[in-house]
């Protein structure tokens, strides 16, 4: 945690950490490994997740296989980093981070040499600090991609020289400004003004190295020592922390924040901060690490607009940032959701999962409304946005009064400063004591999820942050007289399944691993204390052919798991051909997209799923047929209710008694084959075996209507909540609710002039142009 304190910037150079440097005024030492000798740092064996002088190791995790400290026997060298090349997937890749550097002369140095020229042994990338996407890589260069040479990637590979297998020392000299780079073998320029993957603007930051390869040969590898990483000397960076995004939202009780960077911070010798003209360089608060001087100004006025100018000089030259940004009391004026693409495009049929996505990921998220029958109100989180041209994504909590039919302004939960991504949706629960909690999905091990509590009870207008860490797609319940049971995906070998449980959402157990198989989704569902569980399989981590059908349940809080017939199950699942499996859908050739969970009277679970024959939108892989598999006491029952054009047209499934309903946007909308659609209600009266439209609750929508969710426990007549957005190109996108028999068609307030407002009934259910 950063501490603050009031310093006056005269004093800054007395408190500034000290640092040794070995370079002189030209160049700067970044991080140098000195050859892996520290013993302390660098034992022999597997790299270690270490900090070693102002570098910080991770080296590859789960069932990726981290690169080796190794002795040379008759070598120049004494000690390096090894990296085996395994053939595995996903890669073996280990990751340096470094202090951020921009706008400067960036230079890689190290020797390395390669046991082979006739296969890819070695791969050297530069990124962005903390990100591992490809869109995030600047240099690429690669060794042995076209047998005996070596190679660079602007989006096409290039051929720059041939290579063999002796000690070779390489300098990758790094034009940052200019999103190029210079390649210097032994002392000799091979190659100048090189392109890189990605181009970034000029002053973007680049913190990341990343060393391995992929799709080599199992048993090449590559050494590598004398890794030194020197920058030419720069004004100081200014890096703004909130928002991350201009025009973005602050909270007052935030402030505004944001870093000045230098490799000496003791060299800064004047920053000024203008807020709205004003010069308020004197009343913020400061604090000194070693590369970076830290700033919050607390000072802010709610519903405010603001323009920062941010100045700071060193003995370089002089940086400045400008920003705008308004501040929030915590509430927006209206609902709005999120508009989100995947950019994974596929011709006419846009991009394999684009919509409005304040309700996306249902399969993996869950619940997202409960109904409180203590105070009459459903409770529900989605992902909103501010309005359209700031698109980024909130993390927003509001009610249903079913008393008095009406929505209060929603609350933001949480700003995520900058992202867009709805797959850090919440889900939330309801304690004993009538607290609500919203669990906060973050992305992968790149964003962090957070738990949030409100502040008091059945109440939505304040929330606290209780912790943040690693999670993904959570799904919570509360289990009668036991506590919470969180059911999550982490990113060690793909996207693998956890739990872990706590008795009152402050200590938390072991996150124990379920299942771990190649990756997979999954659904879960609360039946008095027992929690079941479905879920597929990505064969090879691949999610584009997602398939299989799993069920497995625990009625003892985590303590043991079995199959619905009883039979003891040991975790983690670990094999593909399991006691847990219903159906082999990959014999069949069939992605399998599984979507909700539920249990009949007797406590038997029947699933919602839907099958195609490939990840990509259009004609070509339909049919996509939704199916339910159920359980009859005996043996498990498959049956299908109805076909539809898109992999993701979720919906929502409901059982009371003998009756059973699917509320689903499975009819074809204004844009046919792509997300969602209109809206229509499929009804069961033989426990699933039989279904027939009952009712087309949607028509005639200049929108396609997706993501349907369904309340934990629902109340009419908040039966079902969606959004809806066009799916082929960047809209607006609303909220919609209708009751248990699809007759009434509501509509939230986009907009709202008071605290609270009664949502639209829209009759006919033809829902208004934008």
């Amino acid at each position: 945690m950063i501490h603050f304190y009031r310093i006056p910037v005269g004093i800054l150079l007395c408190l500034a950490t000290s640092y040794i440097y070995a370079e002189d005024d030209l160049q700067r030492t970044i991080y140098d490994s000195n050859g892996f000798k520290d013993i302390t740092f660098f034992p022999l064996g597997p790299l270690q997740n270490v900090s070693h002088g102002k570098g910080q190791w991770h080296p590859a995790s789960g069932s990726a296989v981290p690169g080796e400290i190794v002795e040379f026997d008759a070598s120049p060298f004494q000690r390096g980093l090894r990296r085996f090349q395994t053939a595995n997937q996903p890669i073996d890749v280990d990751y340096l981070d470094f202090p951020p550097v921009a706008s400067a002369t960036l230079t890689i140095s190290f020797d390395a040499r390669v046991s082979t020229t006739d296969s890819r042994t070695l791969d050297i990338f530069l990124l962005r600090p903390g990100h591992t996407h490809t869109t995030a890589q600047a240099s690429v260069l690669i060794w042995g991609y076209e047998p005996g040479h070596l190679s660079y990637f602007d989006g096409q590979y290039h051929r720059l020289a041939p290579i063999n297998t002796e000690w070779n020392h390489y300098e990758i000299r790094h034009n940052l400004s200019e999103n190029t780079f210079d390649l210097i073998v032994n002392a000799e320029t091979i190659g100048s003004g090189l392109t890189w993957r990605n181009r970034f603007a000029p002053d973007t930051e680049f913190g990341r190295l990343r060393i391995g390869s992929i799709r080599g040969n199992a048993g090449e590898y590559a050494d590598i020592t004398n890794l030194r990483i020197t920058s030419s000397p720069t004004p100081p960076a200014i890096n703004i922390s909130a928002p991350l995004a201009p025009g973005g939202l602050v909270s007052p009780s935030d402030g505004f924040q944001f870093q000045i960077i230098d490799e000496k911070p003791e060299s800064i010798h004047a920053v000024e901060i203008m807020l709205n003209d004003n010069d308020v360089s004197e009343n913020v608060l400061k604090s000194v690490e070693l590369d970076s001087i830290n700033f919050v100004y607390l000072d802010l006025e709610p519903d405010s607009a603001y323009k920062a100018s941010i100045t700071a000089s060193n003995d370089f030259g002089t940086s400045t940032r400008d920003i705008s940004f308004y501040t929030y009391t915590n509430k927006v004026d209206g609902y709005r959701g999120i508009w989100f693409t995947l950019g994974q495009m596929s011709g006419v049929y846009g991009d394999k999962y684009s919509a409005g996505s304040a309700f996306a990921w249902p399969h993996t998220l869950t619940p997202m409304a409960v109904y409180a029958p203590e105070v009459d109100k459903t409770f529900f989180v989605y992902g909103g946005v501010t309005d359209t041209k700031e698109r980024y994504l909130l993390i927003m909590a509001s009610y249903y009064d079913h008393a008095n039919h009406r929505v209060p302004q929603p609350t933001i939960v949480r700003d995520q400063l900058g992202v867009d991504d709805p797959h850090d949706n919440p889900s939330l629960t309801i304690d004993p004591d009538g607290y609500i909690w919203v669990f906060i999905a973050g992305r992968g091990r790149a964003r962090p999820g957070q738990i949030f509590r409100s502040t008091a009870p059945y109440s939505i207008e304040e929330f606290e942050l209780m912790d943040s860490r690693e999670q993904t797609y959570s799904q919570i319940w509360t289990v009668p007289e036991k506590g919470f049971f969180h059911l999550l995906t982490k990113y060690t070998h793909g996207r693998e399944l956890y739990w872990e449980t706590s008795r009152d959402g402050n200590t938390w157990s072991e996150q124990n691993k379920l299942a771990g198989f190649g990756g997979h989704y999954q659904v879960s569902r609360l039946h008095n204390k027992k929690v079941g569980t479905a879920f597929n399989y990505h064969p090879g981590g691949n999610v584009d052919r997602r398939t299989n059908l799993y069920y497995m349940e625990t009625s003892d809080f985590g303590d043991t798991w079995s199959t619905i017939d009883g039979q003891s199950l040991e975790t983690p699942l670990n094999e593909l051909q399991n006691a847990a499996l219903i159906t082999d859908y990959e014999t069949q050739g069939k992605n399998v997209y599984i979507l909700k969970l539920l249990f009949d009277s007797a406590g038997h679970p029947a699933i919602l799923y839907l099958t195609s024959s490939g990840f990509a939108p259009g004609p070509d892989n339909a049919p996509r047929s939704w199916k339910i598999a159920r359980w009859d006491g005996g043996k498990w029952i498959t049956s299908h209710i109805t076909d539809s054009d898109h992999n993701y047209d979720v919906g929502s499934f409901y059982i009371n008694e003998d009756h059973w309903a699917l509320i689903a946007p499975a009819l074809t909308g204004p844009q046919p084959y792509h997300t969602g659609g209109e809206v229509g209600l499929w009804i069961s009266t033989d426990q699933g075996a039989n279904w027939k439209l009952d009712k087309q609750v949607t028509e005639n929508s200049p929108f396609n209507h997706s993501y349907l969710r369904r309340p934990h426990n629902p109340a009419e007549p908040f039966y079902c909540l969606w959004a809806d957005g066009d799916s082929s190109q960047l809209s607006i996108s609303r909220l919609f609710f209708t009751n248990s028999d699809g007759s009434k068609l509501y509509m939230l307030p986009y907009t709202m002039d008071t605290e609270l407002a009664e949502p639209s009934l829209l009759d006919p259910p033809v829902p208004p142009k934008p």
